[in-house]
């Protein structure tokens, strides 16, 4: 009898992978085709996560958790609205001048290549000089009409402020409703150990995850203060427009910072007479973000909170890919999220591991078995 239950234990034991992935194929079939109505419900749980401890600590003073959702929620939505008003007439008037400052660009890009060009230019007539003159092919090219660019660019701001909105009223109904949705959890839960280990995980969550945030999104501030201020005094246009792009850019691990260095440095060049002068507002970028990548973000969030390099280039493709740039700008809060719900279960624990920061000392420990004598 022992032997059997043996048996049927190891065969568990094989399929469990196979059971395994195949859950996470249908997750994954299932986020992607939800994906429309799973994003405004993870950003207003993201919401609702992040001002949560603040509804609770007001709520214990006096005041009515109804009443400090909706001041949130409102404050919420009206600094969306300011930020749309204002990007909206930024991006009207690069919209107007496009055209001059392509115009531009293509001048000092000529200038610039003048010298190449030139050897080019004798290159080709030594080359014509030496071979037979034939006729040139017509080529006959095809223009396909293109929407405008107007038209993108209503269209996505629109879109992204209608999903924002529905999330901020979505997280008022969540942050107002208290502790009612725990409470449902916990009757859902069995036993009296499968109780306190929910309540320890929507309690680790909120906290993590709120801390994460709320520090996270003061950091970013800074740093669109600190592009703002310096491209104002730089002379760059629109510098509360370059503010706002910083503060959301820098949500995004690596890839954010860098597409914020590019995009100022070829504005500047456009914009900019002088060409060392164009330097200068992507070189005060780059520095602003490596301060606070190399010291600002390492103090204040600590070790625990800080993610595997690799992990984070996964979730961006993946969020990315299912969400666009909503996705990217919440994959790495989600991937926070899911090391904290790792570190509850023993089975996750290899998980949790990996998408984490390993300490300087395991490190060295690790470099020890790959490279045996060059680490002391």
């Amino acid at each position: 009898m022992s032997e059997k239950r043996d048996e049927s234990a190891v065969q568990i034991a094989r399929l469990r992978p196979l059971l395994l992935g195949v859950i996470i194929l249908l997750a994954l079939g299932f986020i992607y085709l939800s994906r429309e109505f799973l994003l405004p419900l993870t950003l207003a749980l993201l919401i609702a996560i992040t001002l949560r401890p603040a509804v609770r600590w007001l709520s214990r003073r006096g005041i009515p958790a109804g009443a400090t959702a909706t001041l949130f929620a409102a404050l919420l939505l009206l600094l969306g609205f300011i930020a749309g008003y204002e990007i909206s007439g930024a991006l009207s008037g690069l919209i107007d001048d496009a055209p001059a400052f392509r115009q531009i660009f293509i001048e000092k890009i000529h200038k610039i290549s003048a010298p190449f060009e030139q050897v080019a230019k004798m290159t080709e007539d030594l080359k014509a000089a030496t071979t037979p003159a034939t006729i040139p092919a017509q080529e006959v090219v095809v223009k396909e009409p293109a929407l405008p660019a107007l038209f993108w660019v209503a269209i996505y701001p629109a879109s992204y402020s209608l999903m924002f909105a529905g999330a901020v009223i979505l997280s008022l109904f969540l942050m107002a409703s208290g502790d009612l949705l725990l409470e449902k959890l916990l009757n859902v839960m069995p036993t009296l150990t499968d109780k306190k280990q929910a309540f320890a995980i929507v309690q680790d969550v909120e906290h993590e995850v709120s801390v994460y945030l709320v520090t996270h999104s003061a950091i970013n501030a800074g740093v669109g203060i600190a592009v703002g201020i310096s491209f104002y005094f730089i002379g760059m246009p629109t510098a509360y427009l370059w503010m706002f792009a910083a503060f959301v850019l820098n949500f995004i691990p690596y890839v954010g910072p860098l597409t914020g260095v590019i995009l100022s440095g070829l504005f500047s060049f456009a914009f900019f007479d002088s060409i060392t002068h164009s330097f200068f507002a992507p070189l005060a970028y780059l520095v602003i973000v490596l301060i606070e990548g190399q010291f600002i973000s390492p103090s204040l969030l600590g070790r625990r909170l800080r993610m595997n390099a690799i992990a984070i280039l996964v979730a961006l493709a993946f969020w990315g890919w299912i969400w666009g740039i909503p996705g990217i700008v919440v994959a790495v809060p989600l991937l926070v999220t899911l090391r904290i719900f790792c570190t509850h279960f023993e089975s996750l624990t290899t998980l949790g591991e990996f998408l984490g920061e390993s300490s300087s000392k395991v490190s060295k420990i690790n470099q020890n078995i790959i490279q045996p004598g060059k680490v002391n």
